[in-house]
């Protein structure tokens, strides 16, 4: 023969039960927390790379030769057309 016991039941094991299931939900919630802080803060992190890259950037950009190159050109008197030479290099285009 089997026998069936009922669920305990009484002041006691209800409260228990209700401070189990209460914490539970609290242990979700901090992990809910955690894992929204945690987007943020790899957000904010993001933002921070993409700034400092920007800033690097123009540090590099700003820091060029102050002279610009100049290319001078000859000019015949004659008012004949000047003819430049191109030729392809590994390295782009080459104007003689």
């Amino acid at each position: 023969m089997t026998a069936t016991h009922a669920a305990p039941s009484g002041f006691p094991h209800n409260l228990v039960l209700a401070f189990q299931q209460g914490l539970r939900w609290f242990a979700k919630g901090l992990l809910a927390l955690a894992l929204i802080m945690l987007a943020g803060l790899l957000a904010v992190m993001t933002a921070i790379a993409g700034l400092v890259i920007a800033a690097f950037a123009l540090l590099i950009r700003m820091s060029g030769s102050k002279t610009e190159s100049v290319q001078t050109y000859d000019v015949r008197e004659d008012g004949e057309a000047i003819t430049l030479e191109a030729r392809r290099t590994p390295r782009g285009w080459t104007v003689e």
